[in-house]
C-alpha cells in the first residue's frame, strides 16, 4: 500500500463505540441492555439498505431514532425518558482508546484523514467534537451530500470529490464486513477493522489487510 495518501474511516463501530449509548445506561436497561444494543445497531443498519432499495431516503438520525423505537417494542422495554437519553448519548458516542492517537500517527506521517459515514452531519460532527479529534480530520464526509447510503457507490465516490485523491491512492478503514467487501469492491485498499471476531462475508472485494483494532495501523501503510 505504498501508495496511499489518504486514510478514510467508516465511524460508527470504527471510530465510535456503537455499544457505548446502551452501556452508559445499562443499570437503566437492566440485563436487556447488550441485546437492545444489538438490535439496535442491526434495524438501523437493514433500514438504510431497505430504504435504498425503496428509494426512500431519510437522514441518519431518523433512521436511528426508528431503530431504537422498534428495538425498544420487540423487547418490551416502555420508558420515554430512556429512550430520550440513549438518542443523546447517542450524538456523543465514546471513540475507542486508541483513536486519537492513530490519527495523531497518521497527520505526523502525512497522509490526509477523514470520514466517510452513514450518518448525518450533525451527528458527525457532535461526535467528532465530543471525541476532540476534529483537528485531525481532513474531511468529513456524510451521505446526506448524495441522499443514498452505503454500500451504494455514489457514497464511496464522495471520497474523491471531497479530497481530490483518486480510488486507487485511498486506504479505507471499517469495522463492518459488508462495508469493507463494497469499499473494496469499489476499488479502495480496505483494511477491514475486526473488533468482533467476525468471519469475511460471501461477497465481491477482499480486503488488503485484517487487523483487530486500529492500533499501529500506521505500520501496515
Amino acid at each position: 500500500m505504498n501508495n496511499t495518501k489518504a486514510c478514510i474511516f467508516d465511524a460508527y463501530g470504527t471510530l465510535f463505540d456503537v455499544n457505548a449509548a446502551c452501556r452508559e445506561l445499562s443499570l437503566d436497561v437492566g440485563d436487556k441492555w447488550q441485546d437492545l444494543a444489538n438490535l439496535w445497531r442491526l434495524r438501523q443498519l437493514e433500514y438504510t439498505w431497505l430504504r435504498n432499495s425503496m428509494k426512500e431516503y431519510v437522514d441518519f438520525w431518523e433512521i436511528t431514532s426508528s431503530a431504537l423505537d422498534y428495538a425498544m417494542e420487540v423487547l418490551n422495554i416502555e420508558n420515554k425518558k430512556l429512550r430520550d437519553q440513549l438518542l443523546e448519548l447517542y450524538l456523543k458516542l465514546e471513540a475507542y482508546p486508541e483513536v486519537k492517537e492513530v490519527l495523531e500517527k497518521l497527520k505526523d506521517k502525512k497522509y490526509k484523514t477523514g470520514i466517510l459515514s452513514n450518518g448525518s452531519m450533525q451527528m458527525l460532527d457532535s461526535a467528532v467534537k465530543n471525541a476532540n479529534i476534529e483537528n485531525l480530520l481532513d474531511a468529513v464526509i456524510s451521505v446526506e451530500e448524495c441522499k443514498i447510503y452505503k454500500p451504494s457507490s455514489e457514497v464511496y465516490d464522495l471520497v474523491e470529490k471531497k479530497t481530490n485523491i483518486q480510488k486507487d491512492k485511498v486506504a479505507f478503514f471499517s469495522s463492518n464486513a459488508w462495508d469493507m467487501h463494497a469499499a473494496a469492491n469499489y476499488g479502495f485498499k480496505t483494511i477491514w477493522v475486526n473488533r468482533f471476531d467476525g468471519i469475511l462475508e460471501k461477497l465481491p472485494g477482499k480486503p488488503s489487510a485484517i487487523v483487530k483494532s486500529l492500533n499501529n495501523i500506521d505500520e501496515i501503510l
